[in-house]
């Protein structure tokens, strides 16, 4: 059963959007979203904080994590996961707060990544894969390359986020580049109706796409 979520800006730099959350056959709760900046400057090292409370609106833990983006552009989104590791108390968490924090960078990350081919499938044992090719637009080697997916449902809550390598991982000027992500979280994937893609490096990053579920 879904906690209550309580999502909101801080500092007026984010915004927490599109937050879910369920608890796995482990009795590990994963708290999903999406961080916006809505700033006017990139942000780096941008970490979202969950507070968790009781029935009675009393504390039982916090944690941290960092969104999967290392740069947010402004305007920009991430998506993100927070683990309650707690077991213990686990069906006592009835509410949660969550804040986002993150450093100004002068550096933004030019869009300079686009995507030319997706497809995806959901396999008999729950996994859900997604395929495609991107190119690198920009002058010079993307380094370190790869490719962030967001799923949402329905009411296009976050609701599984996966992450793959691109092949090859650096990717020469005018050159393109192949990836294949799986996410195995088969409690969730059943729920999916859309994904976004995004494409990063250590030199760029690509608008998000959004794409329907086949």
């Amino acid at each position: 059963t879904d906690a209550t979520n309580m999502t909101f800006a801080v500092n007026n730099d984010f915004l927490i959007q599109n937050t879910s959350s369920f608890v796995d056959e482990s009795d590990l709760m994963h708290v999903y979203g999406e961080v916006r900046n809505i700033s006017n400057m990139s942000m780096t090292n941008v970490t979202i904080n969950g507070s968790f409370y009781d029935k009675s609106g009393r504390p039982l833990n916090d944690y941290q994590r960092s969104c999967e983006l290392p740069t947010i552009n402004a305007g920009g989104i991430c998506p993100f996961e927070i683990i309650y590791i707690d077991t213990k108390t686990t069906n006592r968490v009835k509410d949660f707060e969550l804040t986002a924090q993150g450093i100004v960078t002068d550096t933004s990350k030019p869009t300079k990544l686009k995507f030319h081919s997706e497809n995806s499938r959901l396999d008999i044992l729950g996994f859900y894969y997604i395929n495609g090719r991107f190119s690198n637009e920009g002058s010079i080697t993307a380094t370190d390359s790869s490719v962030v997916a967001t799923l949402y449902d329905k009411d296009g809550k976050v609701i599984a986020i996966g992450r793959a390598l691109a092949e090859p991982v650096n990717i020469g000027p005018d050159s393109q580049a192949a990836f294949g992500l799986a996410v195995t979280e088969k409690l969730q994937t059943y729920k999916i109706k859309s994904y976004s893609l995004i494409a990063e490096s250590d030199q760029y990053v690509s608008l998000p796409v959004l794409l329907l579920s086949k």
